[in-house]
């Protein structure tokens, strides 16, 4: 009898503590699910992010983001090495180059099924702006991988007031800023152009002039071809005249400019103030959309790249997905593009009252929206982020004689189609 006590007495204890541990369990599922999110913004960029994080978080209890702002040198090199140590972050934002080499790892959260779902995006592919759905499914349209919120591109600053002095029109094809950059160069002294990036002005030049880039089938470059010679010549010729310019050490156009070292320059749009404020008030400065090749192959770059999320469990992948519908909600969208001077990713967003009237404030975001319809995109693969740094190498060594142009052109070609074929 005193054995049969003890016995109920400890399968009492027992059953004590197992509904003790099932209830602590019902309390941790009852938890937000914390989600990691890395970022380079620094100054109003930040606090802007920041209070946009902090209103989703207030929006509801299920999720809770948590921002750890990186250091931009080495951001995605640092991305995948914590991702694959398993401490990475569980958003971050990235471009198209970088997602490739994360699929071919499978290491991201695929969110079509979110999207499609039933709480998921409506009207998410003819929301869309630009050729943006194509850039996000290029790696297979029934997964998409980033969710975009932003573009930014190219847009030509240019000093107004020379312009008004010379007496030049604001040029709208790439021989137009020749005759402009020439005019420039006899009156002033100066070059009368530069680019902020070698690489994307350069692409702008083959894709308008009608040349390929990457054939994802062979993994093989598809600018090996007279267009990107003539291309080459003509870019290269103009720098050794004078007439164009490299940004060199500068790395940013914005100071020689402000400086009138130069007449104009193909940059960002999200760095119209760096450019205002380097001019200060020596003279006005003019925003326009990018030149074409007025040959029907209107191009610019995207560079807003999307959101992405790293494989962990379920949970947080429904966090991540929670958090960038917000993020790339209508009014969210559009609010954020007007601190970080882009185009919202999203036609209703850039339909409403609050970015519209923001265009009227903002030159470089008004010169970027008159060529949404241009926007390109070109194919990302494991490689291709390399392919952009030879093209890089090929125009500075073109354009500063160390090699002709034939020479530099056949060295990129085979140093790209070997890194591409590495894979």
């Amino acid at each position: 009898m005193k054995l049969l006590k003890i016995l109920l007495s400890s399968l009492l204890l027992f059953s004590l503590v197992a509904c003790s541990g099932n209830t602590d369990k019902e309390e941790e599922s009852s938890e937000p699910v914390e989600l990691i999110v890395w970022n380079t913004y620094t100054e109003h960029h930040a606090e802007a992010y920041n209070q946009i994080v902090a209103d989703f978080n207030a929006s509801q209890s299920e999720v809770v983001v948590v921002v750890q702002p990186q250091a931009y040198q080495d951001y995605e090199a640092k991305i995948l090495q914590a991702v694959r140590n398993g401490i990475g972050p569980d958003v971050v934002s990235a471009y198209p180059t970088a997602v490739s080499a994360y699929i071919d790892e499978d290491l991201l959260v695929d969110f079509a099924p979110y999207i499609n779902g039933e709480n998921g995006i409506s009207d998410f592919k003819d929301n869309l702006i630009g050729n943006l759905y194509g850039e996000i499914t290029q790696w297979g349209e029934e997964s998409i991988y980033m969710i975009p919120v932003i573009q930014t591109s190219e847009v030509l600053y240019y000093n107004a007031t020379w312009y008004e002095e010379l007496n030049l029109e604001v040029p709208t094809t790439w021989e137009q800023l020749e005759d402009n950059s020439r005019v420039i160069l006899e009156s002033k002294g100066v070059p009368g152009f530069g680019t902020d990036s070698e690489v994307d002005t350069f692409q702008d030049l083959i894709m308008q002039a009608g040349s390929g880039y990457i054939n994802p089938e062979t993994k093989t470059v598809e600018f090996d071809n007279e267009i990107t010679l003539e291309q080459l010549k003509w870019f290269s010729d103009l720098v050794n005249e004078g007439v164009f310019r490299l940004v060199g050490e500068d790395y940013y156009f914005s100071n020689p400019f402000g400086s009138e070292a130069v007449g104009s320059y193909l940059g960002s749009s999200a760095g119209v103030q760096y450019a205002l404020g380097a001019a200060g008030d020596k003279f006005t400065v003019g925003v326009a959309p990018m030149p074409q090749m007025g040959l029907g192959n209107d191009y610019i770059p995207s560079w807003g790249g999307g959101y992405i999320s790293f494989k962990t469990t379920e949970e947080k992948a429904d966090a991540a997905f929670a958090f960038l519908k917000y993020l790339s909600s209508t009014e969210v969208s559009a609010s954020w593009a007007t601190t970080l001077g882009g185009l919202p990713a999203y036609k209703t967003a850039v339909e409403t009252t609050v970015y519209q009237e923001y265009l009227n404030e903002n030159i470089a975001a008004k010169a970027l929206y008159e060529q949404l319809d241009s926007f390109g995109w070109l194919h990302s693969i494991a490689g291709s982020a390399s392919v952009r740094g030879y093209i890089t190498k090929m125009v500075q060594e073109a354009s500063t004689g160390l090699k002709t142009p034939e020479q530099a052109l056949e060295e990129c070609v085979e140093a790209s189609n070997s890194e591409l074929q590495s894979y």
